[in-house]
């Protein structure tokens, strides 16, 4: 594991990505970031994870808003050809699903950011994405290489996870390349599914079980990573094809609405976003192009662009995949991918000013030791 420091600012040129990365992204599978964080003085810092598709081992950092990042002694090997990670809404839980070995493997979270490996839970597809429901106990997988799924999960009070009745199905083979969120008030799942170009809407019932699909609204090609604001009025998700972020207005039922001017324009393979705490501003990293897209969130949901920054600008070709919120709204954290480093992945810090525009700070650009960024491979837990 190594670190380099950069000397360069941030700016919008906006580079074409090696072609190697574009044929990757048409086969690997995307994952998704949870929820953003409520609020709150960066005190006592947190812990960012991130783990490669390509590669074995979960790198760990005890991060803040400043300074520079710090190892987190030991590596959790849940296996390659991982697409998903997450962590449970109270940090005390991280959970990983290796696709060469379809489970849901929980981790403790210690004082340090150690991880401690518990229980499996087998999975009856390769699994791509893990979603928690608010309220710590109730989670959701989404399977489909051949099975499309969406599989109910409890978490013990140990972190151990339970399969929570029967899994629903809700499409054909393929259609459960699918990733997902849940509404903050946890009445609804919105999981994308890639080839059908569909949002999904599902109710989740009192017991943590889904119903059936009961809406499908139409997106660009290959929707991924859907998330809802903070206030739960509106949802967007990213066209990873299309290049673009459809927003919709969300009902009190939990349907579906796109709002005026949907779809906005992104950079090339858009992928995991992130939201500041309050709402007002959405980020966008692009896999197939130098910089991270940025948006105003107007109160009507309609997206206003604001200037994009360089994810790596002293780096042609390292472009940003994974994106993760601190829990104050002032730092963005963007994962890359380096093509000259055999696609080892690199961790940089981006400040949020007060208009939402970022500014990238030149002090952090620490190479992880994982390889291939492309899915929710980071995770930000806050320190309890």
């Amino acid at each position: 594991m190594t670190s380099d420091s950069t000397s360069t600012g941030g700016s919008g040129i906006r580079r074409a990505r090696a072609g190697w990365v574009l044929a990757l992204a048409a086969t690997v599978l995307p994952g998704f970031t949870a929820t953003a964080q409520p609020a709150a003085a960066d005190s006592t810092g947190y812990h960012i994870y991130a783990h490669g598709f390509l590669s074995d081992g979960i790198a760990g950092y005890n991060a803040s808003d400043s300074g520079q990042p710090t190892p987190i002694a030991g590596r959790a090997t849940p296996g390659s050809l991982n697409w998903p990670q997450a962590p449970t809404p109270d940090g005390r839980f991280l959970f990983v699903a290796p696709g060469s070995n379809p489970q849901l493997i929980p981790y403790a979270i210690g004082p340090g950011g150690e991880l401690t490996a518990g229980a499996p839970l087998a999975m009856p597809d390769a699994p791509v994405d893990i979603i928690f429901a608010p309220n710590n106990r109730d989670a959701f997988v989404v399977v489909g290489l051949q099975n499309a799924l969406v599989v109910p999960v409890r978490i013990g009070a140990d972190g151990t996870p339970s399969l929570n009745g029967a899994a629903m199905p809700f499409g054909e083979s393929l259609d459960g390349i699918a990733s997902g969120t849940v509404s903050p008030d946890g009445k609804q799942l919105y999981v994308a599914s890639l080839l059908p170009r569909q949002l999904l809407v599902f109710d989740i019932n009192a017991d943590g079980s889904v119903s059936p699909v009961k809406q499908r609204v139409s997106t660009g090609l290959n929707p991924i990573y859907p998330r809802v604001t903070p206030d739960g009025r509106h949802v967007y998700v990213i066209n990873e094809i299309s290049g673009s972020v459809s927003g919709f207005s969300r009902a009190e039922d939990g349907s579906l609405t796109e709002v005026a001017g949907s779809p906005y324009p992104t950079g090339m393979l858009p992928h995991v976003t992130s939201i500041t705490p309050d709402g007002r501003f959405l980020y966008v990293p692009n896999m197939g192009s130098g910089h991270i897209s940025s948006f105003a969130v107007e109160p009507n949901g309609v997206l206003t662009p604001l200037p994009d920054v360089a994810f790596a600008p002293e780096k042609p070709g390292t472009f940003a995949e994974s994106s993760a919120m601190s829990p104050s709204g002032d730092v963005l954290w963007a994962l890359g991918t380096d093509p000259v480093r055999g696609g080892e992945e690199i961790l940089r810090r981006f400040t949020v000013g007060s208009d939402g525009v970022l500014d990238l700070d030149e002090s952090v650009a620490i190479y992880t030791g994982t390889y291939v960024a492309d899915g929710r491979t980071m995770s930000l837990v806050p320190r309890r």
